[in-house]
C-alpha cells in the first residue's frame, strides 16, 4: 500500500493523526523538499527515507523517477509513505502519481493535510471565505496566473509559488483590471517560526515588493482588508527543550528497553527526550545531559520515572541534578516532582480494574451466541 500524506504547512503540530499513525508504520518514506524534516522522526530508525524534493533549479528527481521508485518499492511489500507538504492534492502532482499508481496495479490511500492556503490566511487573520466580501477562493499557481491572469472577481485568490514573483502577478492583476486598491497579503514560511507576512494594496506590492524567503503564498481579494504595507516581526526562535526520564538502575533489559521506549513515545516532533538510569545501568544522568547539550537544548526537565519518594528522590538525583549542572551550564536543569501519589495513577490503577471486571462479569461465548 502506498499512502500519498500530507505534511501540512509546516508546523509539525499541524500534521494530522493518521498522518502519525501511518508514519509509524511506515517501511520506506519518500518525502519532499516542503516536508518538515521532523515529521520523519515518526517513522520507524528502520525505514527507508528518501528526498525527492523540488524547488526551483534543484531537483532530487524527475518526476517519473519518483513513479518507477514508488511502484517498485511497493512491489517489495510493505507500507510506503509518500510525504507531500500541505495537501498532497494542492499542487502537489499527486494526480500524476494516482494515474502511474493505478497503471501499475499499485493500491493507495490518500491522507489529507492542511493546505499551505489554509496556513497562510490563518497567519493572516484573513478569512478566505466571507459573506459579505468573498463569495469563494480560487487556488492558483503563480507562473499560470501570470501567464493568464483572472478577471475581478468577488473570489479570494490564494496564489501558490509566489517567491520572486510578487510584482509580476501584481502586474498581471492590474493589466486584467483589477484595481489597484485591492488589498492583498504574502506570506512567507507560514506556521513556521521563520514566518513573515506582507500586506498592502496590488499597488503598494508593484510599487514595494517585499522581498521573502520561498515558499510565499500570496492572498488577493476584499477579504484580505486594505491595509499599508507592513512586515511582521519575526518571532523569535523558540528555547529547544528536553525530556529525560530518570529510571531505577536495574539490571533486568527488558526494564531497560521499556524506559527508552517510553522516552522515544513522549518526544514531541523535534524535541529532545531519553532516559537516564542510576548507577550501575547506563546512560548516566550526566551522560544524557550531554548529548542535550551537543543537540542545542537549552532547557531539559528530569522527571523520575516510577521512584518512591526516598532518599533516591530527595537525596541522590537532586545531586545527580546539580553536578549536571555545573558541567554543563548552558543546558538549564529543571527537576520534577516523582510521580508517587500522582491522580493519574490511581485513575490508571481503577480503569485496568474497570475493565477487568467487565470482562468476567461477560457470560461464556457459547452462551453468547
Amino acid at each position: 500500500m502506498v499512502y500519498l500524506v500530507g505534511a501540512g504547512p509546516g508546523d509539525p503540530e499541524l500534521a494530522t493523526l493518521k498522518a502519525r499513525r501511518v508514519l509509524a508504520s511506515a517501511d520506506a518514506v519518500f518525502y519532499d523538499a516542503l516536508a518538515n524534516p521532523a515529521l520523519l522522526d515518526w517513522a520507524p530508525a528502520s525505514a527507508e527515507r528518501c528526498f525527492v524534493g523540488k524547488r526551483a533549479g534543484a531537483h532530487a528527481a524527475t518526476q517519473a523517477d519518483i513513479h518507477r521508485w514508488l511502484i517498485a518499492r511497493a512491489r517489495r511489500g510493505g507500507t510506503i509513505v509518500r510525504l507531500k507538504g500541505g495537501d498532497p492534492l494542492v499542487f502537489a502532482r499527486a494526480g500524476e502519481e494516482m494515474a502511474a499508481l493505478r497503471r501499475a496495479g499499485v493500491n493507495f490511500e490518500i491522507i489529507p493535510g492542511i493546505s499551505a492556503a489554509s496556513a497562510a490566511a490563518a497567519a493572516a487573520a484573513v478569512p478566505l471565505t466571507d459573506r459579505h466580501l468573498a463569495s469563494g477562493v480560487r487556488f492558483l499557481s503563480a507562473p499560470a496566473l501570470v501567464r493568464a491572469p483572472p478577471t475581478p472577481t468577488s473570489e479570494t485568490l490564494a496564489v501558490y509559488m509566489g517567491a520572486g514573483r510578487i510584482s509580476a502577478i501584481a502586474q498581471s492583476l492590474l493589466d486584467a483590471g483589477w484595481r489597484r486598491a485591492t488589498p492583498a497579503t504574502a506570506v512567507a514560511n507560514a506556521s513556521l517560526s521563520g514566518q513573515r507576512i506582507a500586506s498592502a494594496t496590488l499597488g503598494g506590492l508593484l510599487r514595494r515588493p517585499p522581498r521573502l524567503p520561498a515558499p510565499v503564498l500570496i492572498l488577493v481579494g476584499n477579504a484580505v482588508r486594505p491595509r499599508k504595507l507592513r512586515l511582521a516581526a519575526k518571532p523569535q526562535k523558540a528555547v529547544k527543550t528536553g525530556l529525560i526520564l530518570m529510571a531505577h538502575g536495574s539490571p533486568l533489559k527488558a526494564w531497560q528497553h521499556d524506559i527508552n521506549a517510553l522516552a522515544r513515545t513522549l518526544a514531541q516532533p523535534g524535541e529532545f527526550s531519553r532516559a537516564a538510569f542510576l548507577v550501575p545501568v547506563t546512560p548516566s544522568l550526566e551522560a544524557v545531559v550531554a548529548e542535550a547539550n551537543r543537540a542545542g537544548v537549552r532547557r531539559a526537565v528530569v522527571v523520575p520515572y516510577f521512584l518512591a519518594p526516598g532518599l533516591h528522590v530527595s537525596r541522590d538525583i537532586p545531586a545527580l541534578v546539580a553536578a549536571a549542572q555545573r558541567r554543563y551550564p548552558s543546558c538549564r536543569l529543571l527537576l520534577a516532582d516523582c510521580l508517587a501519589g500522582h491522580p493519574a495513577l490511581r485513575t490508571a490503577v481503577l480503569s485496568r480494574a474497570a475493565a477487568a471486571l467487565a470482562v468476567q462479569a461477560m457470560p461464556p461465548l457459547h452462551k453468547r451466541m
